[in-house]
């Protein structure tokens, strides 16, 4: 049985998976392709092994492309109601992200103060740049590529955390770090993020930090039709944050402007009750599936 998740870019979600699920299964996985554990991250409907049984216990959808359906599929929970519609399954299907579990098993401290965590796209294209703004204003820089377990130590001794990554957000809540959701980078999947707030008794409502800066200066002149597209509600949302400008110490300064007042909030507020219903669907799912597996219900006959 293989784990699945997503493993051309060491995003944090991603290589969180297989650690967090380390903890919570056991040492249950192998490279037997004929069977695969969807747990943390939008990898429903993404590429699988042709025949590939999929046990989902957690993931999300949320990608244009993919397979949406419960074929060769036995589903225990999904990561919120917006993957259950994708899938046709009832809403009691959705439990919550399982990232939220990392608080059980990685003890940190807080002692730290403000830190900013973006989207892998935006440290790719401007992380050099933000992590300078950051330095500046005492905030610390997360990298979203960064090893998983001092990713979690980062975010959980925070004082806050100011994130455009959906996991930074996810971990925050499970370490009960104040978050607050930001816009910077056209990349970012907001139907994944409305699914895992729903599961918190919030909306998402980032507050929006984009500077129209073209980074990279070869996409710059791309991007200015599509740009203004977007602006007009004549093409998709994502294009009115595609990055069209220069860079220039004013946009610079209102970036960095925007940074400095997030040290405070608006943080998100979460409706405790209806989060520990959503975490407490994600520990039936598991121990259904732990039973299960433990009766060799998922073993793949040998020929």
């Amino acid at each position: 049985m293989q784990l699945g998740y997503y493993r051309d870019l060491p995003n944090f979600g991603d290589v969180l998976s297989p650690l967090l699920a380390r903890c919570v299964f056991g040492d249950i996985f192998d490279d037997d392709r004929s069977s695969r554990v969807l747990f943390i991250g939008t990898v429903i409907g993404r590429s699988a092994p042709q025949d590939a049984h999929e046990i989902i216990i957690g993931a999300g959808a949320g990608y244009k492309r993919g397979r949406y359906d419960t074929e060769n599929r036995t589903v225990f929970c999904v990561r919120g109601p917006l993957t259950c519609k994708l899938l046709g399954i009832d809403r009691s299907h959705a439990g919550i992200d399982p990232a939220i579990l990392a608080s059980r098993h990685f003890t940190h401290s807080r002692a730290g103060g403000p830190a900013f965590m973006p989207h892998h796209h935006s440290h790719t294209t401007a992380g050099e740049i933000l992590a300078g703004l950051c330095g500046a204003l005492g905030i610390t820089y997360i990298s979203p590529l960064s090893d998983a377990e001092a990713t979690l130590s980062r975010i959980a001794g925070a004082s806050c955390l100011i994130t455009e990554a959906l996991h930074g957000a996810v971990v925050a809540e499970s370490y009960d770090v104040p978050w607050v959701p930001v816009i910077f980078s056209s990349k970012v999947l907001e139907k994944k993020w409305r699914d895992f707030t729903a599961t918190i008794g919030t909306d998402y409502r980032p507050v929006d930090i984009s500077t129209n800066i073209a980074f990279d200066g070869d996409v710059r002149l791309a991007n200015v039709l599509k740009h203004a597209l977007g602006r007009a509600r004549l093409g998709k949302p994502a294009y009115r944050y595609l990055p069209v400008r220069k860079t220039s110490q004013s946009a610079l300064g209102a970036l960095e402007t925007s940074l400095a007042k997030l040290r405070t909030g608006p943080f998100v507020k979460s409706e405790r009750p209806v989060r520990m219903q959503s975490i407490g669907k994600l520990d039936d799912a598991v121990m259904r599936f732990t039973d299960l597996n433990r009766c060799g219900a998922f073993n793949t006959p040998r020929s």
